[in-house]
């Protein structure tokens, strides 16, 4: 028997969610509005049914001005996104995307 928990599949695939959806924003995204966002974390459900994606701007000292702008480029972006996610990770049904800006100081 085991000491220690187990891994959670949902945290094995959340950390490849991340993974990957860093180097989508980073490489094929063509939106300049979403080209300086960092994965922040990404909160994947049991159910693997959705993952909350936290994003930050660390380049933007203007945050607040931008978030508008940012969060409809993220709305107009989530099929890409997702159809570029599934390319890359292999699951039976691709999670629901859900983006949130994340709203802590500085790095994690």
């Amino acid at each position: 028997m085991f000491s220690s928990k187990p891994y959670k599949r949902a945290q094995r695939v959340s950390d490849n969610i991340k993974r990957e959806i860093a180097n989508i924003f980073s490489l094929k995204i063509n939106d300049p509005r979403l080209k300086g966002l960092t994965v922040t974390e990404v909160k994947l459900s049991d159910d693997l049914s959705s993952a909350k994606i936290f994003l930050s701007n660390y380049l933007s000292q203007t945050a607040n001005q931008d978030e508008d702008g940012i969060t409809k480029a993220l709305e107009n972006s989530r099929s890409f996104v997702k159809k570029k996610l599934g390319e890359n990770i292999k699951l039976k049904k691709m999670p629901e995307l859900l983006f949130f800006i994340d709203q802590r100081e500085g790095p994690i």
